[in-house]
Protein backbone atom coordinates (compact mmCIF):
# COMPACT_ATOMS: atom_id res chain seq x y z
CA UNK A 1 0.00 0.00 0.00
CA UNK A 2 1.49 4.05 -1.13
CA UNK A 3 0.73 6.27 1.73
CA UNK A 4 1.65 10.03 1.59
CA UNK A 5 1.02 12.54 3.97
CA UNK A 6 -0.16 15.89 3.32
CA UNK A 7 -0.38 18.62 6.38
CA UNK A 8 -3.55 20.34 5.34
CA UNK A 9 -4.02 22.75 8.81
CA UNK A 10 -2.68 22.68 11.87
CA UNK A 11 -3.09 19.60 13.61
CA UNK A 12 -4.58 17.94 10.03
CA UNK A 13 -3.33 15.94 7.41
CA UNK A 14 -4.39 14.87 3.92
CA UNK A 15 -3.63 10.69 3.57
CA UNK A 16 -3.59 9.93 -0.04
CA UNK A 17 -3.85 6.28 -0.55
CA UNK A 18 -3.29 3.77 -3.18
CA UNK A 19 -3.90 -0.04 -2.71
CA UNK A 20 -2.70 -2.31 -4.83
CA UNK A 21 -4.90 -3.97 -7.12
CA UNK A 22 -3.57 -7.23 -6.39
CA UNK A 23 -4.93 -6.70 -2.76
CA UNK A 24 -8.30 -4.81 -3.98
CA UNK A 25 -9.08 -8.37 -5.90
CA UNK A 26 -7.97 -10.64 -3.08
CA UNK A 27 -10.70 -8.64 -0.89
CA UNK A 28 -13.68 -8.36 -3.55
CA UNK A 29 -12.96 -12.60 -3.77
CA UNK A 30 -13.16 -12.73 0.08
CA UNK A 31 -16.46 -10.95 -0.12
CA UNK A 32 -17.64 -13.29 -2.65
CA UNK A 33 -16.95 -16.00 -0.52
CA UNK A 34 -18.82 -14.37 2.23
CA UNK A 35 -21.80 -13.89 0.27
CA UNK A 36 -21.69 -17.46 -1.12
CA UNK A 37 -22.24 -18.72 2.56
CA UNK A 38 -24.84 -16.32 3.39
CA UNK A 39 -27.28 -16.37 -0.08
CA UNK A 40 -29.52 -19.32 -0.94
CA UNK A 41 -29.88 -20.20 -4.39
CA UNK A 42 -32.24 -22.64 -5.55
CA UNK A 43 -29.80 -26.11 -6.54
CA UNK A 44 -26.93 -25.38 -4.14
CA UNK A 45 -26.64 -26.13 -0.55
CA UNK A 46 -26.13 -22.89 1.21
CA UNK A 47 -22.78 -22.43 1.83
CA UNK A 48 -21.41 -23.73 -1.53
CA UNK A 49 -22.85 -21.22 -4.20
CA UNK A 50 -20.08 -20.59 -6.60
CA UNK A 51 -18.82 -17.51 -7.00
CA UNK A 52 -20.21 -17.09 -10.37
CA UNK A 53 -23.61 -17.58 -9.43
CA UNK A 54 -22.81 -15.07 -6.55
CA UNK A 55 -22.23 -12.35 -9.27
CA UNK A 56 -24.85 -13.23 -11.57
CA UNK A 57 -27.55 -13.15 -8.94
CA UNK A 58 -26.50 -9.78 -6.87
CA UNK A 59 -24.52 -8.24 -9.80
CA UNK A 60 -20.66 -6.85 -9.48
CA UNK A 61 -21.98 -3.54 -8.46
CA UNK A 62 -23.10 -5.21 -5.22
CA UNK A 63 -20.57 -7.05 -4.35
CA UNK A 64 -18.42 -3.75 -5.03
CA UNK A 65 -20.01 -1.83 -2.83
CA UNK A 66 -19.93 -4.52 -0.30
CA UNK A 67 -16.49 -5.17 -0.39
CA UNK A 68 -15.67 -1.21 0.30
CA UNK A 69 -18.28 -1.76 3.47
CA UNK A 70 -16.35 -4.42 4.96
CA UNK A 71 -12.87 -2.86 3.63
CA UNK A 72 -12.64 0.42 3.58
CA UNK A 73 -11.70 1.15 7.25
CA UNK A 74 -9.21 -1.65 7.37
CA UNK A 75 -6.96 -0.27 4.58
CA UNK A 76 -7.55 3.10 6.45
CA UNK A 77 -6.01 1.71 9.65
CA UNK A 78 -3.60 0.40 7.52
CA UNK A 79 -2.76 3.52 6.16
CA UNK A 80 -2.39 5.51 9.64
CA UNK A 81 0.19 2.52 10.54
CA UNK A 82 2.42 2.66 7.84
CA UNK A 83 2.73 6.85 7.73
CA UNK A 84 2.58 6.72 11.73
CA UNK A 85 0.27 9.48 12.37
CA UNK A 86 -2.08 9.29 15.50
CA UNK A 87 -5.36 10.28 14.78
CA UNK A 88 -7.43 12.22 17.26
CA UNK A 89 -11.09 12.31 15.01
CA UNK A 90 -13.17 10.42 12.78
CA UNK A 91 -11.71 10.39 9.01
CA UNK A 92 -13.04 12.37 6.35
CA UNK A 93 -12.76 9.47 3.19
CA UNK A 94 -13.39 10.41 -0.25
CA UNK A 95 -12.57 8.52 -3.12
CA UNK A 96 -14.03 8.16 -6.76
CA UNK A 97 -14.40 4.60 -8.79
CA UNK A 98 -13.86 0.98 -7.58
CA UNK A 99 -13.15 -1.73 -9.13
CA UNK A 100 -11.36 -4.86 -9.63
CA UNK A 101 -9.68 -3.85 -13.22
CA UNK A 102 -7.19 -0.92 -11.18
CA UNK A 103 -5.13 0.24 -7.89
CA UNK A 104 -8.00 1.87 -5.52
CA UNK A 105 -6.86 5.16 -4.64
CA UNK A 106 -8.52 7.18 -1.74
CA UNK A 107 -8.11 10.29 0.52
CA UNK A 108 -8.90 11.09 4.06
CA UNK A 109 -8.28 13.65 5.86
CA UNK A 110 -8.00 13.30 9.86
CA UNK A 111 -7.09 15.13 13.15
CA UNK A 112 -3.84 14.34 14.59
CA UNK A 113 -3.02 14.40 18.05
CA UNK A 114 -0.46 17.63 19.04
CA UNK A 115 2.77 17.91 20.36
CA UNK A 116 2.53 20.47 23.20
CA UNK A 117 5.65 23.30 23.47
CA UNK A 118 6.46 22.67 26.99
CA UNK A 119 7.36 25.58 29.26
CA UNK A 120 8.59 25.27 32.65
CA UNK A 121 8.19 22.50 34.17
CA UNK A 122 10.69 21.80 36.59
CA UNK A 123 11.25 24.31 39.65
CA UNK A 124 7.82 25.82 39.68
CA UNK A 125 6.13 27.99 42.56
CA UNK A 126 3.02 26.96 43.33
CA UNK A 127 0.96 27.88 46.94
CA UNK A 128 0.68 25.26 49.47
CA UNK A 129 -2.05 25.72 52.00
CA UNK A 130 -0.85 25.96 55.85
CA UNK A 131 -2.57 23.21 57.90
CA UNK A 132 -3.39 24.19 61.42
CA UNK A 133 -6.17 22.38 62.91
CA UNK A 134 -7.57 24.86 65.81
CA UNK A 135 -10.07 23.52 68.53
CA UNK A 136 -13.06 24.80 67.26
CA UNK A 137 -12.77 22.31 64.44
CA UNK A 138 -12.08 19.51 67.03
CA UNK A 139 -15.61 20.83 68.83
CA UNK A 140 -17.26 20.19 65.68
CA UNK A 141 -16.00 17.00 65.09
CA UNK A 142 -16.81 15.92 68.73
CA UNK A 143 -20.45 16.79 68.24
CA UNK A 144 -21.09 15.15 65.60
CA UNK A 145 -19.60 12.05 67.52
CA UNK A 146 -22.08 12.99 70.27
CA UNK A 147 -24.91 12.66 67.85
CA UNK A 148 -23.84 9.62 66.15
CA UNK A 149 -24.80 7.90 69.92
CA UNK A 150 -27.53 10.37 70.76
CA UNK A 151 -30.80 7.94 71.50
CA UNK A 152 -34.43 9.12 71.27
CA UNK A 153 -36.43 9.49 74.23
CA UNK A 154 -40.52 9.03 74.53
CA UNK A 155 -41.64 12.69 75.81
CA UNK A 156 -44.66 13.17 78.04
CA UNK A 157 -46.54 16.24 79.48
CA UNK A 158 -45.82 18.62 76.62
CA UNK A 159 -46.85 19.05 73.18
CA UNK A 160 -44.72 18.93 69.48
CA UNK A 161 -41.43 21.48 69.24
CA UNK A 162 -38.99 21.73 67.08
CA UNK A 163 -36.21 19.67 67.11
CA UNK A 164 -38.49 16.02 68.27
CA UNK A 165 -39.15 13.34 66.42
CA UNK A 166 -42.65 12.84 66.05
CA UNK A 167 -44.28 9.39 64.53
CA UNK A 168 -47.72 10.65 62.44
CA UNK A 169 -50.41 9.01 60.29
CA UNK A 170 -50.84 11.21 57.43
CA UNK A 171 -53.15 11.89 54.88
CA UNK A 172 -53.10 14.26 51.79
CA UNK A 173 -55.32 15.60 49.32
CA UNK A 174 -56.55 18.53 46.85
CA UNK A 175 -59.52 19.26 45.84
CA UNK A 176 -61.27 15.97 47.71
CA UNK A 177 -58.90 14.00 45.78
CA UNK A 178 -56.47 11.96 47.30
CA UNK A 179 -52.91 12.29 46.60
CA UNK A 180 -50.85 9.77 45.36
CA UNK A 181 -47.77 8.44 47.36
CA UNK A 182 -49.14 11.27 50.47
CA UNK A 183 -50.22 8.60 52.79
CA UNK A 184 -48.68 7.27 55.32
CA UNK A 185 -48.48 5.33 59.16
CA UNK A 186 -46.23 5.47 61.92
CA UNK A 187 -44.07 7.99 59.29
CA UNK A 188 -41.61 9.66 61.81
CA UNK A 189 -40.18 13.37 61.15
CA UNK A 190 -37.47 15.01 62.77
CA UNK A 191 -39.47 18.80 62.91
CA UNK A 192 -37.76 21.88 61.88
CA UNK A 193 -35.23 19.77 59.86
CA UNK A 194 -37.43 20.33 55.90
CA UNK A 195 -38.12 17.11 55.32
CA UNK A 196 -41.27 17.54 54.13
CA UNK A 197 -42.82 20.06 52.11
CA UNK A 198 -42.63 23.93 53.28
CA UNK A 199 -45.02 24.29 56.54
CA UNK A 200 -46.14 20.99 57.12
CA UNK A 201 -43.52 20.21 59.87
CA UNK A 202 -44.80 23.94 61.44
CA UNK A 203 -48.12 22.85 61.22
CA UNK A 204 -47.07 19.76 63.83
CA UNK A 205 -45.89 22.65 66.64
CA UNK A 206 -48.19 22.76 69.48
CA UNK A 207 -49.65 19.26 68.71
CA UNK A 208 -49.54 16.36 71.70
CA UNK A 209 -49.34 12.68 71.54
CA UNK A 210 -52.70 11.61 70.52
CA UNK A 211 -54.10 14.31 69.05
CA UNK A 212 -55.18 14.92 65.32
CA UNK A 213 -54.81 18.48 63.69
CA UNK A 214 -55.90 19.27 59.89
CA UNK A 215 -54.63 22.15 57.90
CA UNK A 216 -53.94 23.42 54.63
CA UNK A 217 -50.34 23.80 52.40
CA UNK A 218 -49.00 24.22 49.44
CA UNK A 219 -47.09 22.88 47.04
CA UNK A 220 -43.75 24.41 45.80
CA UNK A 221 -44.28 25.71 42.41
CA UNK A 222 -40.79 23.91 41.71
CA UNK A 223 -42.16 20.37 43.07
CA UNK A 224 -40.81 17.70 41.11
CA UNK A 225 -44.61 16.06 40.25
CA UNK A 226 -45.90 18.84 37.57
CA UNK A 227 -49.40 18.20 38.57
CA UNK A 228 -48.86 18.83 42.21
CA UNK A 229 -46.65 22.93 41.63
CA UNK A 230 -48.18 25.37 43.75
CA UNK A 231 -51.67 23.14 44.68
CA UNK A 232 -52.53 24.46 47.79
CA UNK A 233 -53.22 20.55 49.76
CA UNK A 234 -55.51 19.64 53.01
CA UNK A 235 -53.71 17.38 55.08
CA UNK A 236 -55.36 15.00 58.02
CA UNK A 237 -52.67 13.89 60.45
CA UNK A 238 -52.55 12.32 63.76
CA UNK A 239 -49.59 12.75 65.96
CA UNK A 240 -48.99 9.13 67.46
CA UNK A 241 -45.88 9.21 69.42
CA UNK A 242 -43.19 12.47 70.22
CA UNK A 243 -39.37 11.77 71.52
CA UNK A 244 -36.91 14.30 71.97
CA UNK A 245 -33.08 13.61 71.43
CA UNK A 246 -31.27 13.03 74.00
CA UNK A 247 -26.98 13.56 73.16
CA UNK A 248 -24.57 12.12 75.72
CA UNK A 249 -22.36 14.35 77.60
CA UNK A 250 -18.66 14.65 76.85
CA UNK A 251 -16.71 13.01 79.27
CA UNK A 252 -14.64 9.82 80.03
CA UNK A 253 -17.74 7.32 79.65
CA UNK A 254 -18.60 8.38 76.65
CA UNK A 255 -15.07 7.55 75.09
CA UNK A 256 -14.78 4.74 76.51
CA UNK A 257 -18.27 4.30 74.67
CA UNK A 258 -17.45 5.92 71.28
CA UNK A 259 -14.17 4.90 71.24
CA UNK A 260 -11.39 2.49 72.04
CA UNK A 261 -9.72 5.34 74.69
CA UNK A 262 -10.16 5.37 78.70
CA UNK A 263 -10.72 9.02 78.26
CA UNK A 264 -12.14 12.32 77.10
CA UNK A 265 -8.30 13.77 76.74
CA UNK A 266 -7.08 11.33 74.51
CA UNK A 267 -10.13 10.96 72.32
CA UNK A 268 -9.80 14.33 71.63
CA UNK A 269 -6.20 14.40 71.09
CA UNK A 270 -6.86 11.32 68.34
CA UNK A 271 -9.95 13.02 67.08
CA UNK A 272 -7.38 16.22 66.42
CA UNK A 273 -4.13 14.13 64.73
CA UNK A 274 -7.36 12.53 62.29
CA UNK A 275 -8.03 15.88 61.90
CA UNK A 276 -3.98 17.33 60.85
CA UNK A 277 -4.17 14.03 58.92
CA UNK A 278 -7.04 14.28 56.99
CA UNK A 279 -6.25 18.21 56.40
CA UNK A 280 -2.75 17.16 55.56
CA UNK A 281 -3.53 14.91 52.69
CA UNK A 282 -6.38 17.03 51.27
CA UNK A 283 -3.61 19.96 51.18
CA UNK A 284 -1.14 17.67 49.33
CA UNK A 285 -3.82 16.63 46.87
CA UNK A 286 -4.56 20.50 46.47
CA UNK A 287 -1.06 21.06 45.64
CA UNK A 288 -0.37 17.94 43.33
CA UNK A 289 -3.30 19.50 41.39
CA UNK A 290 -1.83 23.37 41.70
CA UNK A 291 1.18 21.84 40.38
CA UNK A 292 -0.06 19.94 37.16
CA UNK A 293 -2.25 23.43 36.87
CA UNK A 294 0.91 25.02 37.20
CA UNK A 295 3.24 23.25 33.84
CA UNK A 296 0.01 22.84 32.23
CA UNK A 297 -0.88 26.65 31.74
CA UNK A 298 3.48 27.26 30.89
CA UNK A 299 2.90 24.86 27.92
CA UNK A 300 1.63 25.77 24.72
CA UNK A 301 -0.60 23.46 22.55
CA UNK A 302 -3.98 24.02 20.41
CA UNK A 303 -6.05 21.39 21.32
CA UNK A 304 -7.91 19.86 18.01
CA UNK A 305 -11.27 19.74 17.84
CA UNK A 306 -11.64 16.04 17.68
CA UNK A 307 -10.07 15.29 20.57
CA UNK A 308 -12.28 17.86 22.49
CA UNK A 309 -15.25 15.91 21.12
CA UNK A 310 -13.79 12.71 22.90
CA UNK A 311 -13.11 14.17 25.66
CA UNK A 312 -17.10 15.61 26.03
CA UNK A 313 -18.22 12.21 25.08
CA UNK A 314 -16.74 10.79 28.04
CA UNK A 315 -17.79 13.82 30.75
CA UNK A 316 -21.34 13.40 28.99
CA UNK A 317 -21.40 9.68 29.77
CA UNK A 318 -19.73 9.82 33.31
CA UNK A 319 -23.06 12.41 33.64
CA UNK A 320 -25.42 10.38 32.67
CA UNK A 321 -24.41 7.30 34.85
CA UNK A 322 -24.18 9.88 37.89
CA UNK A 323 -27.84 10.76 37.12
CA UNK A 324 -29.30 7.19 36.45
CA UNK A 325 -27.03 6.72 40.00
CA UNK A 326 -29.33 9.57 41.41
CA UNK A 327 -32.50 7.54 40.36
CA UNK A 328 -32.89 9.99 37.54
CA UNK A 329 -33.36 9.58 33.82
CA UNK A 330 -31.22 11.79 31.42
CA UNK A 331 -34.33 13.68 30.26
CA UNK A 332 -35.40 14.64 33.75
CA UNK A 333 -31.95 16.11 34.60
CA UNK A 334 -32.25 18.11 31.27
CA UNK A 335 -35.38 19.38 31.97
CA UNK A 336 -34.65 20.42 35.20
CA UNK A 337 -30.88 22.33 33.78
CA UNK A 338 -33.53 23.66 31.43
CA UNK A 339 -31.12 22.55 28.58
CA UNK A 340 -31.45 20.16 25.58
CA UNK A 341 -28.51 17.77 25.14
CA UNK A 342 -26.51 19.69 22.58
CA UNK A 343 -26.40 22.28 25.00
CA UNK A 344 -24.90 20.15 27.84
CA UNK A 345 -22.50 18.92 25.84
CA UNK A 346 -21.69 22.54 24.38
CA UNK A 347 -21.16 23.44 28.79
CA UNK A 348 -18.75 20.60 29.00
CA UNK A 349 -16.71 21.95 26.03
CA UNK A 350 -14.42 24.04 28.75
CA UNK A 351 -13.73 20.94 31.01
CA UNK A 352 -13.19 19.02 27.92
CA UNK A 353 -10.22 20.90 26.23
CA UNK A 354 -8.81 21.47 29.84
CA UNK A 355 -8.31 17.34 30.36
CA UNK A 356 -7.11 17.33 26.91
CA UNK A 357 -4.62 19.96 27.68
CA UNK A 358 -3.83 18.21 30.77
CA UNK A 359 -3.30 14.78 29.56
CA UNK A 360 -0.79 15.72 26.58
CA UNK A 361 1.36 18.36 28.35
CA UNK A 362 1.59 15.20 31.29
CA UNK A 363 2.20 13.04 28.14
CA UNK A 364 4.84 15.66 26.92
CA UNK A 365 6.41 15.27 30.97
CA UNK A 366 6.79 11.86 30.31
CA UNK A 367 8.86 11.43 26.93
CA UNK A 368 10.93 14.35 27.99
CA UNK A 369 12.25 12.92 31.00
CA UNK A 370 11.87 9.01 29.45
CA UNK A 371 9.28 7.78 32.46
CA UNK A 372 8.78 4.09 32.41
CA UNK A 373 6.81 1.66 34.56
CA UNK A 374 8.24 -2.22 34.34
CA UNK A 375 6.35 -5.28 34.95
CA UNK A 376 7.52 -6.19 37.96
CA UNK A 377 6.43 -2.56 38.97
CA UNK A 378 2.99 -3.33 37.45
CA UNK A 379 3.11 -6.50 39.44
CA UNK A 380 4.08 -5.32 42.81
CA UNK A 381 0.91 -2.73 42.52
CA UNK A 382 -1.61 -5.56 41.89
CA UNK A 383 -0.01 -7.82 44.47
CA UNK A 384 -0.63 -4.73 46.88
CA UNK A 385 -3.89 -4.28 45.86
CA UNK A 386 -4.58 -7.89 46.06
CA UNK A 387 -3.74 -7.82 50.32
CA UNK A 388 -6.75 -5.34 50.25
CA UNK A 389 -9.02 -7.09 48.46
CA UNK A 390 -7.65 -9.77 50.18
CA UNK A 391 -7.16 -11.78 47.02
CA UNK A 392 -4.60 -14.13 45.95
CA UNK A 393 -1.71 -11.78 44.91
CA UNK A 394 -0.29 -14.48 41.92
CA UNK A 395 -4.13 -15.13 40.50
CA UNK A 396 -5.35 -11.97 40.93
CA UNK A 397 -2.14 -10.92 38.90
CA UNK A 398 -2.69 -13.67 36.58
CA UNK A 399 -6.11 -12.36 36.29
CA UNK A 400 -5.27 -8.62 35.40
CA UNK A 401 -2.46 -10.29 32.43
CA UNK A 402 -5.23 -12.27 31.26
CA UNK A 403 -7.59 -9.68 30.70
CA UNK A 404 -5.09 -7.03 29.37
CA UNK A 405 -5.35 -4.43 32.42
CA UNK A 406 -1.74 -4.62 33.01
CA UNK A 407 -1.85 -1.57 30.46
CA UNK A 408 -4.43 0.40 32.16
CA UNK A 409 -2.47 -0.40 35.57
CA UNK A 410 0.99 0.54 34.21
CA UNK A 411 -0.77 3.98 32.42
CA UNK A 412 -1.81 4.59 36.40
CA UNK A 413 1.81 4.15 37.64
CA UNK A 414 3.05 6.23 34.57
CA UNK A 415 0.49 9.15 35.10
CA UNK A 416 1.68 8.45 38.78
CA UNK A 417 5.25 8.65 38.58
CA UNK A 418 4.86 11.79 36.21
CA UNK A 419 2.86 13.79 38.65
CA UNK A 420 5.56 13.07 41.80
CA UNK A 421 8.57 14.30 39.38
CA UNK A 422 6.60 17.48 38.83
CA UNK A 423 5.95 17.62 42.70
CA UNK A 424 9.44 16.61 44.02
CA UNK A 425 11.29 19.39 41.76
CA UNK A 426 8.58 22.09 42.60
CA UNK A 427 9.09 25.06 45.01
CA UNK A 428 6.08 25.10 47.84
CA UNK A 429 5.37 28.22 48.77
CA UNK A 430 3.23 28.12 52.07
CA UNK A 431 0.08 29.77 51.90
CA UNK A 432 -2.91 30.54 54.39
CA UNK A 433 -5.46 30.34 51.56
CA UNK A 434 -8.85 27.85 52.85
CA UNK A 435 -9.75 24.67 50.72
CA UNK A 436 -13.11 25.18 48.69
CA UNK A 437 -15.47 23.23 49.31
CA UNK A 438 -14.03 20.08 47.19
CA UNK A 439 -11.38 20.01 49.21
CA UNK A 440 -12.59 20.72 53.08
CA UNK A 441 -11.89 18.28 55.79
CA UNK A 442 -14.71 15.27 56.25
CA UNK A 443 -15.81 14.17 59.22
CA UNK A 444 -13.50 11.58 60.75
CA UNK A 445 -14.98 10.43 63.77
CA UNK A 446 -13.89 8.38 66.08
CA UNK A 447 -13.03 4.84 63.68
CA UNK A 448 -10.46 2.87 65.15
CA UNK A 449 -6.69 4.58 62.85
CA UNK A 450 -7.09 1.38 61.30
CA UNK A 451 -10.30 0.61 59.99
CA UNK A 452 -10.28 4.33 58.09
CA UNK A 453 -6.51 3.01 56.24
CA UNK A 454 -8.31 0.24 55.09
CA UNK A 455 -11.41 1.49 53.60
CA UNK A 456 -9.08 4.26 51.80
CA UNK A 457 -7.14 1.65 50.75
CA UNK A 458 -9.71 -0.86 49.43
CA UNK A 459 -10.89 2.12 47.33
CA UNK A 460 -7.63 2.07 45.56
CA UNK A 461 -7.62 -1.31 45.36
CA UNK A 462 -11.01 -1.12 43.37
CA UNK A 463 -9.78 1.67 41.22
CA UNK A 464 -6.02 -0.09 39.89
CA UNK A 465 -7.78 -3.72 40.13
CA UNK A 466 -10.21 -2.50 37.58
CA UNK A 467 -7.36 -0.93 35.67
CA UNK A 468 -8.81 2.16 35.89
CA UNK A 469 -6.46 5.41 36.31
CA UNK A 470 -6.43 6.73 40.62
CA UNK A 471 -3.67 9.53 39.85
CA UNK A 472 -5.10 10.53 36.25
CA UNK A 473 -7.98 12.27 38.50
CA UNK A 474 -5.16 14.52 39.82
CA UNK A 475 -4.28 16.16 36.14
CA UNK A 476 -7.78 15.18 35.14
CA UNK A 477 -6.46 12.79 32.34
CA UNK A 478 -8.77 10.58 30.46
CA UNK A 479 -6.93 7.68 29.01
CA UNK A 480 -9.77 7.55 26.67
CA UNK A 481 -8.29 10.36 24.31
Amino acid sequence: MKTEVKPVAENEVLLEVEVPQDDVRAKVETTIKRLSREIQVPGFRKGHVPGTIVLSRLGKEYVLNQTLQDFLLEWYSSAIDEAAVDPVSQPDIDFGDFTDATPFAFTAKVQVRPVPVLGQYKGVEVPKRRVEVDEQQVDAQMAMLQERFATLRPVEGRSVRTGDFVVIDFDGSVDGRPIEGAKADDYMVEVGRGQLIPGFEEHLEGVAAGEEKEFRVAFPSDYGAEELQGKEATFKVKVKEVKEKVTPALDDEFAKEASEFETLAELRDDVRARLQSTQEQAAQREYRAAVVAKVVDNATVTIPSGMVDRQVDALYHDLEHTVVDQGMTMQDYLNAMHQTEDEARQALRPRGEAAAKRQLVIDAVREAEHIEVSDDEVRERIKKDAEILQRDPTQLVLDVWASGRQELVRDELVIAKTVDLLVDESLPVESDAIADEATETEEVGAAPAADAAASEGAEVAAVSAAGAALTATEVGADKRL
